[in-house]
């Protein structure tokens, strides 16, 4: 079915009105709705328009592509909606200024064309064109408050060219203003009913995905019964310069406070880093010793921390646009960030990001008080100098504790989790180890804070680089050296946490799992590559697109040719083999030669009155089959053909006998 004239430059002038590409929907309606005037129609073979249509697959495979190079994930869902009339427009075009009535279906289905029936199957494209122009229209992302009032009369348009003509005009008016006024009124209530159910499915999912750590608060599983597994999920890749030195440790967020085994932040403002140059963020002067490590990770939302090396002085290469913060207690973030981001930190030993010791560094809950007064008063703590302290605090750990990741139900009257752990079970994780040095340390007057982030164990190296997993989350201490005015990261996990966080062991389908992730790495990579890579994207679909428009025109040109050639070659006229012309060469050098102008019949009847021809029967007889040879519409049988052939080669024979010095001469057609 045709859609009505020139609904469909009005579908496509509001569509480029809502989309902000009014001039560009301008140009294409006037194309398209140009056709009812132009009079020129080409000649498109089911061919041609099935390749017409994989240049509008190609086209929207192309635009899909550069739009998510380009775009984040909800904008590209809108995007790509509204570059479908775009795409498809060469398809509408091939339908109207086309000969045929009606697109066959096979070209939609080329894979399965065999087993369709073309003669029975046809589509008129203008209608699914119109609705894919509705589509397009109604993904747009600008406010615009005739939205309704325009796509109410392109529907109705469309609905009252169909109407059955057994409605009435009056009646249809009627239905289509009650189900204008319907729609009204229930897209108002929808957009109502949307915006509670958001606001009320947004706090109920925040609250069962909340992360059990953030830059506010960590609520920790000291005290949580059971065994703790993580994923192997790639969360980091850390690639050392070329001297191959790594760190160990890379930060992520960073406490002063704890209550009721979980930590906080006393303040979590951030404020943005100083930059020197486009892409270059100085946190600290630079140092004599530095060493280089570039880390990438994913940033869904456009902002998360950054997992930096104690000591850091200096981020390069941070994409635009986006930009570096960083909060009172030394912690690094982005934000505006893209979905990747892959920067340089410079780093070395001595000053860090971290500010001078405040009073919550060495405050400890009243709960934990006397358990962590005995242990430091059991290890002599009060009579050490700071540096001697850790080192006291460390091989006290390292000589009586041991690694776990199975937590039993084990409980104590009068004593905290951390109590428990500290005087009875003596083994854990790294919470109840990173949690128990901090206060130990405060106990004993020494500064100390509390960290989180990951470990990047010597295990983890792929090549050049590391890739630092779920299950290398970690957490150890800050500790604060009164002497010299820096921060000190103290790991009291025992070493082989590194080697028993993989248990039970990764799973056979891992490595797989990594190629995967390693190829989306490589796709992220380009796709929010800084150096604007997706700005050629459209290159990888030309030679294609180029392909597909070149064999369209060059088929139409050849077919063209063929049509002039055709009109230009003599017409193939049948019988031009016929015996009777081996005759007329025989008789040319005679008297009994066909005259010029002279017609079939009177040379027959020249030659039976002549007396000279031999067997004038036999002559007659193959003037009879000559003649329905050449002007019967059913020509002879294979039976006369053969009589012909016969009967003429027996008077040719008698002739030669009868005439020996006979010649041939020119062909003359009848």
């Amino acid at each position: 079915m045709r859609t009505p004239p020139l609904l469909l430059g009005a579908a496509l002038f509001f569509w480029g009105w809502q989309t902000g590409h009014l001039w560009l929907s301008a140009g294409m309606g006037a194309a398209l709705e140009g056709a009812r005037w132009w009079r020129r129609r080409w000649d498109f073979s089911a061919v041609d328009l099935q390749r017409i249509w994989m240049l509008c697959l190609a086209l929207q495979a192309g635009a899909a592509l550069i739009l998510y190079s380009t775009q984040d994930r909800m904008l590209f869902v809108f995007k790509f909606a509204q570059s479908l009339p775009m795409s498809f427009l060469p398809l509408m075009l091939a339908q109207v200024y086309g000969m045929q009535e009606a697109m066959p279906a096979t070209i939609f289905f080329w894979p399965f064309h065999r087993k369709l029936r073309s003669d029975q199957q046809t589509v008129h494209v203008s209608f699914p064109y119109f609705a894919l122009c509705v589509v397009g229209t109604s993904a747009s992302t600008q406010a615009n408050g005739y939205f309704f009032e325009g796509m109410a009369i392109l529907l109705l348009a469309a609905l009252s060219w169909s109407r059955p003509r057994r409605v009435g005009i009056p009646v249809w008016a009627a239905l289509s203003g009650m189900v204008v006024v319907m729609g009204f009124y229930s897209q108002q209530e929808l957009r109502r009913f949307q915006t509670a159910l958001e606001g009320a499915l947004g706090g109920w999912i925040a609250d069962m995905l909340h992360q059990p750590a953030d830059a506010r608060e960590c609520r920790t599983q000291i005290g949580h019964a059971g065994e703790i597994s993580l994923s192997g999920r790639i969360i980091w890749r850390v690639t050392p310069d070329d001297s191959g030195f790594s760190p160990s440790l890379l930060r992520q967020a960073v406490y002063d406070g704890y209550r009721n085994q979980t930590w906080t932040c006393s303040s979590n403002d951030y404020s943005p880093a100083a930059s020197a140059k486009a892409e270059t963020y100085n946190l600290l002067p630079s140092k004599p010793i530095e060493f280089d490590v570039r880390v990438a990770g994913y940033y869904q939302n456009g902002e998360g921390p950054l997992a930096l090396p104690h000591g850091v002085f200096e981020l390069k290469d941070v994409a635009t646009p986006a930009a570096v913060q960083t909060n009172r207690l030394g912690c690094a973030a982005l934000d505006n960030a893209p979905g990747l981001v892959e920067c340089t930190a410079r780093w070395g030993p001595g000053p860090s990001l971290d500010p001078p010791p405040g009073i919550l560094d060495t405050n400890v809950s009243e709960n934990e008080r006397p358990v962590l007064a005995k242990i430091a008063s059991e290890l002599g703590l009060k009579n050490l100098n700071d540096r001697q302290k850790i080192r006291a605090v460390a091989r006290f750990f390292a000589d009586n504790f041991r690694y776990s990741l199975n937590i039993s139900d084990r409980q104590e009257p009068g004593k905290t989790p951390l109590g428990v752990f500290l005087t009875t079970t003596k083994e854990g994780h790294c919470e109840y180890f990173a949690t128990a040095t901090v206060l130990l340390l405060r106990q004993a007057g020494v500064p100390a804070r509390y960290v989180t982030g990951y470990a990047v164990p010597d295990n983890a190296r792929q090549g050049k680089t590391f890739l630092v997993r779920e299950r290398h989350a970690h957490a150890w201490a800050l500790a604060y050296h009164s002497d010299n005015h820096s921060w000190e990261e103290v790991d009291t996990t025992p070493p082989v946490w590194a080697d028993k966080s993989a248990a039970p062991p990764p799973p056979w389908w891992e490595p797989m799992s990594d190629m995967g992730s390693n190829f989306y790495f490589r796709f992220s990579e380009w796709r929010w590559s800084k150096t604007s890579l997706a700005r050629y994207a459209s290159w990888l679909m030309a030679p294609l697109i180029l392909s597909l428009v070149w064999r369209i025109i060059a088929d139409q040109r050849g077919r063209a040719a063929a049509r002039g050639q055709e009109n230009d070659a003599p017409p193939d006229w049948p019988g031009l083999d016929s015996e009777l012309y081996q005759i007329d060469r025989r008789l040319e050098a005679t008297a009994l030669a066909r005259h010029t102008g002279e017609t079939l019949g009177q040379w027959q009847a020249r030659l039976e009155a002549s007396g000279t021809a031999p067997q004038p029967i036999r002559l007659r007889r193959i003037f009879a089959l000559h003649r329905s040879l050449r002007f019967d519409p059913h020509g002879l049988s294979a039976a006369e053909r053969r009589a012909l052939a016969d009967e003429a080669a027996r008077w040719l024979a008698d002739f030669a006998v009868e005439n020996p010095r006979a010649k041939t001469g020119r062909l003359k057609l009848s």
